[in-house]
């Protein structure tokens, strides 16, 4: 809801120097995972986990046992998550708390509040707040109490980096890094019961807050012994003044936190446990477990029981690969009450995966240690037990900080077994976008837009090229590789109601082919000849369907046939006559309805007939008199509305008619489809569907057609039942060009389909039921056993359910056949990221892209080992990798490539320690000549030649399947490391080398009168650009750096007045020689080089600067026009956490509008819940800054896109919030902005909101 904070509105829109601003919004999050916490937040009847990131959380739900599906997520904290924790707040104790307390308190009574979450989340902010959350039964939000922490503490002390839960969820402890902490004492949980059932939530009774010496390594509290059940322990592990203690603070739980002393004991621990990586709380003796690299420490009773503690050994490290891994995590798994009276489990994880097993007796000492298996990721953030009741044995949860994460069966004596995977493509060492051909590309059928890849390494050798894709994902459940499916050029499924399993007809130009697929797959598939179903397989299918009576339906060009696999009564077969064929049909199943176009020699008509029961058999009769028409239809769709039967046809003249069954056929419509392009385009319809929001009583519809020649044509239809004459009205909304083959459509519902090429997207109608409100996402198919896959030629798709036997609604499972396989996939329901992942045989450090070979150029590097010296030396090599970016199998031999096992071409390699630190594809010109090169710079560390510059010359062969040979052409030395090179001219590279600038020409270019060129800089330039005479540079310790080229030599032309570390630019250019730069902070500044002078070369004050949550490592300027001006620019910048940002450029009068909005959004606390009551109050909505500061032309998007997933309605509250008069100039100044970009619109806010949508929209 909106605030209630006065708004005071500046009507005058001011006079400001600064013209430009500059919209941010994260496009791709962080796929960086903290912690994975199952947590049923809720209700308890809900297999809930909650997956932490950077700055934001998601909710998934266990589904059929082992598969985690998304359900929820929250991303409004506008700060970053330093640690987050379960708190138990059920009545009803878990049975491990009421076996270790036995105290007095325990309440044991009857849950009087079975729906509520049992469970509620703490988090802390890097904003210095205490977060309590749970989410809502009634509604799709979350219920959020937050508590602010000590100001005082120094943001450096990060207070908030340690949470500690205490087992009886009676309080919670948070600690700075050092010198601080405090105790949260929790209400009891029937209070908090009762506050969550009037959906409100404050936990919290008091807090105190302690200080002491040192730097707090871990922080938890201690299970009491059942004796001492009214007990709170709380323990600290402390470093200070190389040494370091264990300190235990102990206090009755009856007595109030600020009147209590607690008993406060301290230790100090041996040499060897000084720096453990892990404190684990034992639920026996309150004892705990620290544990180091090679040993396992146990502490008994708080430190009271006199003597030693008890060491127990771990696993020698890999002593021939000089490796110590660490032991980074541990988690408890659920098991009986009886057997956890005297025992205790615990998962120990090493962070190179390794998984072993221990088991602690009623004594606190460890009885046994089993060594499990390797998870085969990293693991050093998360790490989790799922606990469901699954009973093929445990679900351990785990993620990294690199590389992928994942669900995991582990079953007794066995290796863990991965049965869900979890994408991370951080750390990103580089980026590369792809762009599109500047003209129609032979390779492909679609209209290709912008692609992004990334390249990641990993701690243990383990990197992948990962192209970040945007849309709908469709997860592969049943992949099923069938030959006779490669031809297949329409499906359909129809529902076997007897046995549960569907019956798949697929058609080909020449023959049909029946298959039979059980509900659960818990069979083969099968093949059903005629003789089963009644059907034709000799025969092309025009149309198929299913009548409710249990009988299917095929059409073919000679006849209609009526089949059942169970009755062979309901089978019956209508053949036309001599000379007669069917050229489109269409089957409408529940009103027992074909209709069919019947071409004879003499002409053409159109019929419709009715299915129907006579006695025990079927007959087809013709239910109105045929109508002669004078067109050739292609396609049909039979929809049952308000004012009757209609059928669609679309034409192979480009033209929609639209009829009504009545007595006869009643033409309604008769509608061409405009395409305003080249005349000679094919405009005949190929397919048609109808979607709409609304189901009853529908009042309007989209039309959409798929065109031959590629195009997507959206009418928008208004449906009148009182207009009786006409009550249908169609009009042509929209047109986009997919790509150069047929588009096949399919509708039902409010969600559409469709198909060009390899393409596959998804039309979602919203709100409102017109085609502007539609929103169009690529559906992207993926494997779970294979992250590369990729199909080539989506040859047949349909969608349905296997409980839904409504034809007009697509809901269920999708069915696709592609590459000559089946795929029975999961169709999601949200808009989300889905990286396809591309395994290399070593870690990725740079990645480029070559135009001329159409293929990415890879870096990795391997490490080998000489065990036979001693010590065992390590050498880590680079090598360099050609990847088709459509590659369909990993290069890491992790799945079986048959048709890739044949040996692959020489590939260039560097040597020992030497890193590749830039690669760029370089075509010089001669003439009439082209010289295609891929050139690579390298840094090394011992040799004399510190730095080389290498030419290979690449080529592919003329299969498009030929591999890309190449060899080294040429290699150029230099003292000092390359970091950077960039073409100049036609015959130069720019050479960042060491702290210079120099330029390379080969030997056949015509002028050499930069060869001896060279500029000293102060540190090393990481990005450089060039444009003639310019070179603009990122400077490593001195931002922004431009010079300028003469005849002879390299000058300095302007340079940043800041000094600050660059990472990456875009020279933008234009009237006002614009350049977009980021550096380190997460700074972005675009700055102007007007006002430049030879006495005055600084640049002037940046006119719009940025500060993101995270450092954009590499800038690219997008292809794609942008949403909001022709006058506007898209730029993307990809950061090392592998957070995407999408950056766009903003006119004044754009920015003004978008300002407004967001000062609106920060005011609104159900839109901006975190923002800190001082900053809602900063600046009056609508008011221009006193003082003029780059960052006030900055435009968070991420704050505006919370207000896109609103309507209108929401902003207009927000407008009319406040005191009358304010709300009356927020809502005058609103209309004039909105005009100013917009023009006169009847409706602002609609308009703004429709305008915002396209704003955010991507498609990628």
């Amino acid at each position: 809801m909106p605030s209630d904070i006065e708004m005071d509105i500046d009507s005058g829109l001011g006079a400001s120097k600064a013209k430009l601003g500059l919209l941010s919004h994260t496009f791709v999050s962080s796929p960086i995972i903290q912690w994975i916490l199952p947590a049923r937040l809720r209700s308890r009847y809900h297999n809930d986990v909650v997956f932490v990131g950077e700055r934001g959380l998601q909710i998934k739900e266990a589904i059929s046992g082992t598969h985690l599906e998304e359900v929820t997520a929250k991303s409004d904290f506008d700060a970053y998550i330093m640690a987050a924790k379960v708190v138990n707040v059920s009545t009803e104790l878990p049975w491990e708390v009421q076996m270790k307390a036995g105290s007095s308190g325990a309440d044991a009574s009857t849950d009087l509040h079975n729906d509520l979450p049992p469970q509620i989340l703490v988090l802390s902010l890097s904003s210095k707040e205490l977060v309590f959350l749970y989410h809502s039964r009634t509604a799709p939000q979350f219920i959020h109490y937050h508590r602010p922490l000590p100001s005082d503490v120094s943001t450096f002390a990060r207070f908030g980096r340690n949470i500690a839960i205490e087992p009886r969820s009676r309080a919670v402890a948070v600690s700075a890094s050092s010198d601080y902490f405090g105790v949260f004492v929790l209400k009891a949980p029937s209070t908090v019961q009762a506050q969550m059932s009037e959906e409100r939530l404050d936990p919290v009774a008091e807090e105190r807050f302690f200080r002491l010496d040192g730097d707090i390594i871990f922080m938890d509290f201690l299970y009491p012994k059942p004796e001492d059940g009214d007990k709170i322990i709380l323990l600290l592990l402390v470093a200070h003044e190389q040494t370091t203690h264990v300190v235990c603070y102990e206090w009755d739980a009856h007595q109030a936190l600020r009147q209590a002393h607690p008993r406060v004991t301290k230790k100090q621990l041996p040499s060897e446990d000084r720096m453990p990586t892990m404190l684990i709380p034992l639920t026996k003796a309150s004892s705990f477990m620290l544990v180091n690299t090679t040993t396992m420490t146990v502490y008994r009773n708080k430190l009271d029981l006199p003597g030693p503690p008890i060491k127990y050994p771990l696993p020698i490290p890999d002593h021939e690969q000089q490796r110590s891994p660490l032991w980074t995590r541990w988690a408890r798994p659920l098991r009986t009450a009886v057997y956890n009276q005297m025992h205790d489990d615990i998962y120990l994880c090493r962070e190179d995966g390794r998984i072993d097993y221990l088991g602690v007796g009623s004594d606190g000492e460890v009885e046994n240690q089993i060594q499990l298996g390797h998870l085969f990721c990293d693991v050093d953030a998360a790490f989790d037990i799922l606990d469901i009741g699954y009973e093929g044995g445990d679900l351990l949860l785990a993620a990294g900080n690199t590389g992928d994460g994942g669900l995991f069966v582990q079953r007794a004596r066995d290796q863990p077994r991965c049965v869900q995977r979890f994408m991370n493509w951080s750390p990103v060492t580089d980026s590369v976008l792809v762009k599109p051909p500047s003209g129609p590309s032979t390779s492909t059928d679609n209209v290709v837009g912008d692609r992004l890849f990334m390249c990641s390494a990993s701690s243990y050798g383990r990197g992948a090229v990962v192209e970040l894709r945007h849309g709908v994902e469709a997860q592969i459940g049943l992949l099923i590789s069938l030959e006779e499916l490669s031809g297949a050029r329409d499906i359909w499924i129809l529902p076997d109601t007897v046995n549960g399993g569907v019956i798949m007809l697929t058609s080909d130009p020449m023959s049909s082919t029946f298959l039979y697929l059980p509900a659960d797959f818990s069979e083969e598939i099968s093949a059903i000849d005629e003789a089963e179903c009644g059907l034709d397989p000799n025969s092309s299918t025009l149309a198929a369907g299913y009548i409710e009576s249990g009988t299917l339906v095929q059409i073919t060009d000679r006849a209609i046939l009526l089949g059942a696999t169970t009755d062979s009564q309901l089978r019956s077969r209508t053949d036309l006559g001599v000379g007669q064929s069917i050229a489109a049909a269409a089957v409408h199943g529940p009103t027992s309805l074909v209709v069919t176009a019947i071409r004879t020699p003499q002409e053409l008509r159109l019929h419709s007939k009715n299915i129907s029961r006579l006695d025990s058999a079927l007959q087809i009769t013709d239910s109105i008199p045929p109508l002669n028409i004078d067109y050739e239809p292609v396609c049909m769709s039979i929809q049952q509305l308000d004012v009757g039967t209609i059928v669609f046809i679309g034409s192979g003249d480009g033209r929609v008619r639209v009829y009504r069954l009545d007595e006869n056929f009643m033409l309604l419509l008769d509608v061409p489809v405009t395409v305003e392009t080249d005349d000679d385009i094919s405009k005949a319809i190929d397919s048609l569907a109808i979607v709409a929001h609304t189901k009853t009583p529908l009042k309007k519809a989209i039309l959409i057609c798929g065109l031959r020649s590629g195009f997507l044509i959206m009418f928008d239809i208004s449906i009148d039942a009182n207009k009786v004459d006409s009550p249908l009205d169609m009009r042509q909304a929209a047109l986009r060009h997919l790509g150069y083959t047929s588009v096949n459509v399919q509708g039902g519902g409010s969600i559409g389909l469709l198909t060009c090429g390899n393409s596959f997207w998804q039309i979602t109608c919203a709100q409102g039921d017109e085609a502007c409100d539609c929103i169009i996402q690529r559906v992207w198919i993926t494997d779970q056993n294979n992250p590369a896959y990729y199909p080539r030629v989506i040859h047949s798709f349909t969608m349905t359910g296997f409980d839904n036997t409504d034809a007009n609604e697509l809901s269920g499972s999708l069915f696709a056949v592609a590459d000559g396989q089946l795929m029975v996939c999961t169709l999601d329901h949200t808009v989300k990221t889905i990286p396809r992942s591309i395994s290399l045989p070593g870690s990725a450090h740079k990645l480029a892209y070559s135009q001329y070979l159409k293929s990415l150029v890879v870096a990795y590097s391997q490490t080998a080992y000489d065990t036979d010296s001693d010590p065992v030396k390590r050498y880590t090599r680079p090598f360099i990798e050609f990847l088709d970016p459509d590659a369909q199998f990993p290069l890491d031999g992790s799945v079986e490539d048959l048709d890739h096992q044949r040996s692959k071409p020489w590939r260039p390699q560097g040597a020992a320690g030497e890193k590749i630190s830039c690669i760029l594809e370089w075509t010089p010109r001669k003439g009439d000549e082209e010289y295609h090169f891929i050139v690579i710079g390298t840094a090394r560390r011992n040799q004399q030649d510190r730095g080389r510059v290498i030419f290979l010359q690449a080529s592919r062969g003329s299969s498009p399947d030929s591999e890309v040979e190449c060899s080294v052409k040429y290699i150029h030395k230099f003292e000092d490391p390359v970091y950077t090179i960039v073409p100049y001219g036609d015959f130069t590279l720019m050479v960042s080398t060491g702290h210079e600038i120099v330029a390379l020409e080969p030997k056949f270019a015509q002028s050499r009168r930069v060869r001896s060129a060279r500029f000293s800089v102060f540190s090393p330039a990481v990005s450089i650009s060039c444009h003639e005479p310019y070179i603009h540079l990122s400077i490593a310790r001195e931002s922004l750096m431009v010079l300028k080229a003469t005849e002879d030599n390299l000058a300095l032309h302007a340079y940043d007045r800041q000094k600050l570390d660059g990472l990456s630019h875009i020279h933008i250019g234009g009237d006002r020689k614009l350049t977009l730069a980021s550096s380190r902070g997460g700074r972005v500044s675009l700055f102007t080089e007007n006002g430049v002078s030879e006495t005055d070369k600084m640049l002037p004050t940046a006119l719009c600067e940025a500060h993101l949550p995270s450092s954009i490592t590499k800038l690219f300027s997008s292809s794609e026009p942008s949403s909001l001006s022709t006058r506007s620019t898209t730029f993307y910048g990809t950061a090392m956490n592998g957070t995407v940002y999408r950056l766009l450029t903003l006119e004044e009068k754009e920015w003004r509008l978008l300002r407004l909005l967001q000062d609106l959004c920060i005011r609104d606390t159900g839109i901006c819940p975190f923002t800190p009551k001082r900053k809602r109050q900063r600046n009056p909505v609508g008011h221009d800054p006193l003082e003029f500061k780059p960052s006030h032309m900055h435009i968070d998007g991420d704050i505006l896109r919370r207000l896109v997933t609103r309507d209108a309605d929401y902003l207009l509250r927000m407008l009319a919030d406040g005191e009358e008069q304010s709300a009356k100039d927020a809502t005058r100044l609103f209309k004039e902005l909105a005009e100013d970009v917009l023009g006169e619109v009847s409706s602002p806010a609609e308009a703004v909101m429709r305008w915002l949508k396209r704003v955010f929209y991507v498609e990628f």
